[in-house]
């Protein structure tokens, strides 16, 4: 059973990144790119004391079970690379959660351990049972 907190940790990040990436890419289209040096000219872009907004966000139970069905569905993908993000990005879309709020579970899920647990949980509760 140890194993299966470490797959969804590690896939969390691996399918995450390209979905970030995806949403940087659907953000960025159109805009100006900001600077350090708009930054630094403009307080309220840098917040040096500010902590991340994913850790700060409490998900919902049906947020966090999509994003373990997700997460399962994820483990399995088999192919070329390209391949793999294009089934990650659909799998995202049908799981009833946002890009941003999957990302930000797997970015969360690192460093806060109650939703760490959650995920587990969920994930466990989705997995088959065996047959008796």
């Amino acid at each position: 059973m140890r194993y299966l907190p470490t797959m969804l940790a590690g896939s969390a990040l691996i399918f995450a990144s390209g979905a970030i990436a995806q949403t940087v890419d659907e953000q960025m289209d159109g805009a100006d790119a900001v600077t350090p040096q708009d930054e630094a000219a403009d307080p309220t872009m840098a917040d040096p004391g500010s902590s991340d907004p994913a850790a700060e966000k409490a998900f919902t139970d049906a947020e966090v079970s999509s994003f373990a069905g997700a997460m399962m569905e994820l483990q399995a993908l088999t192919g070329d690379a390209a391949t793999k993000q294009q089934q990650a990005s659909e799998i995202i879309a049908q799981s009833g959660i946002d890009t941003e709020t999957f990302n930000a579970i797997g970015s969360a899920m690192q460093t806060d351990e109650e939703l760490a647990r959650r995920v587990r949980l969920a994930a466990a509760e989705l997995q088959p049972q065996p047959a008796e």
